[in-house]
């Protein structure tokens, strides 16, 4: 199984306009500026009032379009908010701001290519943005192009060096080139900033799994438990595991219980518990594990080579390698 997404903070890292100054007199001005003070509190949808009032007022008004946009992302109306930027970009094109939130709001509607235009065009008109080139960086990573985003994320850090986002995506590239002890430098990195992120608890964790250091990564766990539930079947997976190696099997299979209740064809999660089984002697009950495991197996099999066959003999031989490997991954487990 994978491991939880460390994109929470980079992805939701929208730029928000600057507050118009006291003197800019005009209502759209003031209705602008009081309602970026009520987003900062978290009230998008009046906000959101305010900032259609200043551009029923003045169409033209560019702060009012950038303020909009940031708030229908923030209300999970990603079209919408595209919407609001192009208009503010169609009036002027040299907004950093807005480029970076079409990219976030084109980001979620995993349009990643299109994203990675915007990040792009806000780094050629601010190469200063920490922001710019944390997003950029994300978005690599989506596209699974892992040093690319590495790079992207240590000139991030380098410009902003408390830039959490930042941190906790160079964690996560870091992890999926098999890093997982400088992982472990950029996750701690990110908890000396801010040391209730869950998510980066639980990726530090994972690392410490990779790196077999268990007790520790079952550390990681309970300080991530300490500021919310464990919900995600990757990180409940990870934490059965460390449970298991560090030789609380009990634990672990109450735990491991969950993922296969919430989702019964995690293979790699029956073949946790049936080792966890038998190592407390519960013979019959790890058999059992075992073959469902096997059952669930032998179909992602045939499935596999089945897509893979199609794929080489449409000419996909990328794609049909890929799920070659796929096969030889089971295989090998």
């Amino acid at each position: 199984m994978g491991m939880e997404g460390t994109t929470e903070t980079g992805e939701n890292d929208q730029a928000t306009a600057d507050l118009p100054g006291e003197g800019a007199g005009a209502e759209p001005a003031l209705l602008t500026r009081e309602g970026m003070q009520l987003s900062r509190k978290g009230r998008h949808a009046e906000a959101l009032d305010l900032f259609t009032q200043a551009l029923t007022i003045a169409p033209t008004y560019i702060p009012a379009w950038v303020a909009s946009g940031f708030a229908l992302g923030k209300l999970g109306r990603y079209k919408e908010e595209i919407k609001a930027c192009d208009q503010a970009l169609a009036l002027d094109p040299t907004l950093v701001d807005a480029w970076i939130n079409r990219g976030f709001a084109l980001g979620k509607l995993s349009r990643f290519s299109e994203k990675l235009v915007c990040c792009e065009r806000a780094i050629v008109l601010n190469p200063s943005s920490a922001q710019a080139w944390n997003a950029r960086g994300h978005t690599l990573g989506e596209l699974g192009r892992y040093e690319e985003e590495l790079t992207c994320t240590e000139i991030a850090t380098s410009l902003r060096p408390r830039y959490l986002g930042a941190w906790v995506n160079r964690g996560y590239a870091l992890m999926k080139l098999n890093r997982f002890r400088e992982a472990v430098s950029a996750y701690t990195r990110a908890l000396e900033i801010f040391p209730g992120f869950a998510a980066a608890w639980v990726n530090m964790a994972i690392a410490y799994c990779h790196m077999e250091e268990f007790a520790r990564a079952v550390s990681c766990f309970y300080e991530a438990e300490l500021l919310r539930p464990l919900e995600n079947p990757r990180s409940l997976y990870w934490k059965g595991v460390a449970l298991s190696r560090s030789g609380r099997r009990r634990e672990a299979i109450a735990v491991l219980a969950k993922v296969v209740q919430d989702d019964p064809r995690q293979a790699d999660t029956w073949i946790e518990l049936s080792n966890c089984h038998f190592m407390i002697g519960e013979i019959e009950e790890s058999v059992r594990c075992f073959m469902i495991a096997y059952g669930i197996d032998k179909q992602d099999i045939k499935d596999n080579l089945s897509q893979a066959v199609t794929l080489l003999r449409e000419g996909k031989k990328e794609e049909g390698v890929r799920c070659l490997s796929q096969v030889f991954g089971i295989l090998l487990r």
